[in-house]
């Protein structure tokens, strides 16, 4: 398949959650996000990096609310991200709200990931879908660890 036709393919497919209630249907837990003015580029709409700030602090703000952090770093666990995708949808211009859906997906022993959906509250449509791999390790060896049954039963309730 070449570029273009690959490119055609992707503006073909749905684009996710059409409203919020059906975002909340396929994502269980929702992260709001303020769009920031200094977000945007010289071409005025969220620069394509920020995207991944975005896609942290919502990592960040889920495990929180699961109480994942900080008793994963406490009992000698941490987490690296070892992929990271986003397919943009939309431009996101400032001033919009963000709620960014997530559901988490357990893929191995020692790894999961995170599917978001950057809903933009002005559009009233998914402008982003992205996937995080994230990989447990031993901080002090840098080796893979498995996931600790408790953090797996956390992540088993937004699946």
């Amino acid at each position: 398949m070449s570029l273009s036709s690959s490119h055609e393919a992707a503006a073909s497919r749905p684009r996710g959650p059409a409203s919020l209630d059906e975002l909340r249907a396929v994502y269980p837990f929702l992260y709001p996000l303020k769009v920031s003015w200094g977000d945007m580029d010289a071409l005025r709409h969220v620069n394509n990096v920020v995207y991944f700030q975005y896609l942290e602090d919502a990592r960040i703000g889920v495990m929180e609310s699961l109480e994942i952090f900080p008793r994963l770093f406490h009992e000698g666990t941490g987490m690296v991200v070892a992929d990271a995708r986003c397919r943009y949808r939309a431009p996101v211009i400032y001033p919009d709200t963000l709620q960014i859906g997530i559901r988490a997906e357990i893929t191995g022993s020692d790894r999961f990931l995170l599917h978001y959906a950057l809903f933009s509250v002005t559009q009233q449509r998914v402008a982003a879908e992205a996937e995080t791999l994230t990989v447990c390790i031993d901080p002090d060896t840098g080796r893979k660890t498995d996931i600790p049954e408790w953090f797996r039963e956390r992540l088993q309730g937004i699946a």
